[in-house]
Parts: structure tokens; sequence; C-alpha cells
């Protein structure tokens, strides 16, 4: 499936959380996801069929962290070799009528950025460069970029991809709770506005836009009218099963029932989605409850 037809054909469906569902099948404390993509493929795997399995039109690679800022020097593997095994697992799943995202987060660096930090933009760069190249070798349909909290770092991001691929580039930022006296006046935690945002990363190229995680849950509807406001490109929203918090066995906890989730769903494809999703706790159940939902919809 190509990705311009798609999206402009019907709403996209992506698949749900993947550390939460590693996690369900053992992964610990300490070991980073991607790392297996070489280690526990069958465990990867098995996650995105799970997704594909009720009616996920697009998978993201297990890549998220997997970029040398993020896995360090004394990583038993390359950024390449774990962006590749990412990919190759992914597209074993997909076959030819689910899409591939490949996956890519923020470094971690947020803080070292000018005029904060001492590290030069270019290291950013490097750094991103360096995964989507991999990505693009490995054979994704497109990248996105996601959690993106700092715009300048987002930026970067884009760069690094536009120039180094010839993909389509998603730009999904996490926004902040907006205070009660200025309802409609969302931010990242670095204090960027929608409003420039949707300026800066729509003149970078991006090709979608949107948000994911962080603590906004009932108020995505919102969010999403107001980025539509203020552009016509495709949009994007992956939404966490609710606020997470710890239980008495000190497990986190994410509350949100799957038909909940899917109500809040369709309100942001009223707002003119076009690409849902699930973020932090989701899981399959939440993924059927959006393609139950649209199915009645477009039955």
């Amino acid at each position: 499936m190509q990705f311009e037809q798609a999206i402009k054909s019907k709403i996209i469906i992506c698949d749900g959380a993947m550390g939460t569902e590693l996690q369900k099948r053992g992964l610990g404390k300490g070991v980073t996801p991607d790392s297996w993509n070489i280690t526990n493929p069958e465990q990867v795997k098995d996650v995105h069929k799970s997704y594909i399995q009720v009616g996920a039109d697009a998978i993201l690679t297990n890549t998220f962290g997997a970029n040398s800022a993020r896995i360090g020097k004394e990583s038993k593997y390359s950024v390449r070799e774990l962006n590749l095994a990412g990919v190759k697992i992914a597209r074993e799943c997909a076959g030819e009528d689910v899409l591939v995202f490949g996956d890519i987060g923020p470094t971690g660096w947020e803080d070292q950025l000018p005029p904060y930090g001492t590290l030069s933009e270019d290291v950013f760069y490097e750094v991103f460069s360096e995964q989507a190249k991999a990505l693009a070798e490995g054979g994704v349909d497109a990248i996105i970029i996601e959690t993106m909290s700092n715009l300048a770092e987002a930026t970067i991001a884009l760069k690094a991809v536009k120039d180094n691929t010839s993909l389509p580039v998603i730009c999904s930022m996490t926004f902040a709770r907006p205070p009660a006296s200025r309802p409609d006046d969302f931010r990242t935690s670095w204090g960027d506005s929608v409003s420039d945002i949707v300026e800066s990363l729509t003149k970078g190229g991006a090709d979608v836009l949107g948000s994911n995680c962080g603590d906004l849950v009932n108020e995505m509807p919102f969010l999403a009218k107001t980025i539509r406001e203020l552009t016509k490109l495709p949009l994007i929203f992956e939404v966490n099963a609710g606020i997470p918090r710890i239980d008495d066995d000190y497990k986190t906890v994410y509350s949100l029932s799957p038909e909940n989730f899917a109500d809040i769903i369709m309100q942001i494809i009223e707002q003119g989605a076009n690409i849902v999703g699930g973020c932090c706790g989701t899981n399959p159940e939440h993924i059927s409850a959006i393609k139950n939902r649209l199915d009645i919809l477009q039955s």
C-alpha cells in the first residue's frame, strides 16, 4: 500500500503502544525495547501482529529510542543494526496491505540545545540523519517523528529526514494541558505554541502534523480542532489510554477503557484527523474499538 494513496482514500488506523506490550511479554527494567529487535524478534513480531489482526492499517517500527543519543556508546548493537532489524520485523508482519512507519523519537538531550545547552545543532542533525538513513534503507513507507516537546529539536529532526530520504514525514508533537484561564493555549513543555509549530514544521516540509502522548486525553479533540484551523495538511493523533497512575503493586496503570478511548478518537476524527491510533497504555483492544466504530460509521 502506498502512503500517499492511503491517506487520500481513508482514515488510517495506527497501532497502539509497543513498550507496555513488550513488558507483558517479559521486557525487564533497564532493557531497551529496541534491543529486542535483535534479541527477541518473535516477541516484537507478536506485538505487531496483534495490532494488525484487529484492524491496524499502519504499524510503527520498534525504533523509538534507537538513536545514538539514547543507546549510548556501550550498546552491543549499532544504530543501523537496531533500525534495520526493526524495519525487517515490521515489514514481515505488514505484507502488502499494511503501512510501516519508521519511528524516530527525541534524543533526550533537548536541554542541551542552544541557547540553554552547549551542544551544537549539528550534533542533533547527525543523530537523526543516522537513524533516518537506516530506516529508509530498511524500506519503511514513511517516517514518523513523534513525542517531540521541543520545536527546535523537531525542526532539526525534520530537516535531517528530508535531507537524507525521499520519504513522507509525519511530525507529532507532545503538548501539556493548557491553563484553565486559557483553555485554547496549547503549548509544549518547552513553551512552543501550536501556531509556531505549524508554521515551522510546514515550512520545513512536513507532510503530516499532529500530536501524541502527554497528559492530554479528553482535550485532544479540542487540540485537533485548533491545529486543523491552522493547516490543510493531513493530521495525526495518537492518544494515551488515560492518565497513568501507580497501583498498590507499584505498577503503572492506564484506566481509559477501549470504548471511552474510541469515543475520544471519533471526536478527533470529526475535527479532521486523517491518521489515528494509540500511544502509552493502549493495547489491541483499544485499536479494535476504533476499527469497530469506523466500520459502523462507514457502513
